[in-house]
């Protein structure tokens, strides 16, 4: 065979190859495909829902808020107040809470003292300690007024311990 030939012989299989192609060249396009922020993997233990999940609906106007605000305090508080629940709610209102409200309740924490039409609620006032658990547990997990909702930032259970912890430790008058 000429070397025109052999030539000629190698263009052709490799154009063949290109045609043909490889089992895996098909890889990229036979993937299952993803949408962002979808996972087809289950949630894992001690995720928050952002979908469903919450028997609170979502109130949309000030009246209805108010409303069901009132219909929340007749939700019971499941977390006993124990000192392990004091001590998780300790930790989470430091994390969550103290930055508006203040070491010691008081609605003086370094970004609450940034606020120029109000001020956060002190926690030590009957307005707050006056509230049903469950009423607390609304505010905590749909926000009311300057104050964000934390539905999405702590579970169920970690709302009912901050609940405890400031019931407990800035009703004492």
């Amino acid at each position: 065979m000429t070397r025109r030939a052999r030539a000629i012989a190698a263009l052709i299989l490799g154009c063949a190859m290109l045609s043909w192609g490889f089992p895996w060249d098909q890889d990229m396009v036979d993937q299952p495909g993803a949408k962002p922020q979808r996972s087809p993997a289950p949630a894992g233990p001690g995720s928050i829902p952002i979908e469903g999940g919450e028997s609170l609906p979502a109130p949309n106007t000030v009246l209805a808020m108010d409303e069901a605000k009132d219909a929340a305090a007749s939700i019971p508080n499941p977390v006993p107040v124990t000192a392990a629940s004091l001590a998780i709610g300790r930790e989470l209102y430091d994390i969550t809470c103290l930055v508006c409200h203040g070491s010691q309740g008081r609605g003086d924490g370094l970004v609450g003292q940034k606020f120029d039409t109000k001020a956060p609620v002190d926690l030590h006032d009957g307005y707050t300690q006056d509230q049903a658990d469950g009423q607390l547990f609304f505010t905590l997990t749909r926000g009311r007024a300057l104050m964000p909702a934390y539905r999405d930032a702590l579970s169920v259970e970690e709302r009912w311990h901050v609940i405890n912890y400031v019931k407990h430790e800035f009703g004492k008058q």
